[in-house]
């Protein structure tokens, strides 16, 4: 094969890939507008969205950074944010936001934010409570729940087992 053959099949080839590349990740995104669903929970993907929820219901925020290929992250969602106890006490108690690092690098070098999953709890006046880096298991990420539950200053918030 000749070289100008050779790189016309290389970019050609490349071209292929990105184009793939693209579509792949435009289909496997559950993103609808400023929400995505990960399990049976729906979260905001704006950070600021999110925040003014936070002021106007007075509650509490659980900000959860992940990204669709990071393998903790797809298990976390299918185990933790599917199981029936989680889902009431997040959706009772705690505004959601989802940032996917990759796309949102601004808001997680803001928050020293290099991996996923990654999960900060702040409460109603933005002050951070807690973080948990990494994958947790359901039974634990239950008890770090009624942790912040527990260490929240907010009256509203109530657990909801």
């Amino acid at each position: 094969m000749k070289p100008s053959a050779k790189l016309i099949s290389v970019v050609v080839l490349g071209l292929a890939l990105f184009l793939i590349a693209g579509w792949w990740e435009g289909s496997i995104s559950k993103t609808e507008g400023d929400f995505i669903k990960l399990g049976k929970v729906t979260f905001h993907t704006s950070l600021q969205s999110g925040i003014n929820e936070s002021k106007d219901l007075n509650r509490p925020i659980f900000l959860y950074f992940r990204s669709e290929t990071c393998y903790w992250c797809i298990v976390f969602e299918a185990e933790s944010l599917s199981d029936d106890r989680i889902i009431g006490i997040l959706n009772g108690n705690f505004v959601l936001i989802s940032i996917d690092p990759l796309k949102q690098k601004k808001a997680a070098s803001n928050l020293n934010v290099w991996s996923t999953p990654y999960m900060i709890f702040f409460d109603v006046d933005g002050k951070e409570i807690i973080r948990i880096p990494g994958y947790i298991k359901k039974e634990d990420f239950l008890v770090k729940l009624n942790e912040v539950l527990d260490r929240s200053d907010n009256n509203h918030v109530k657990n909801e087992k």
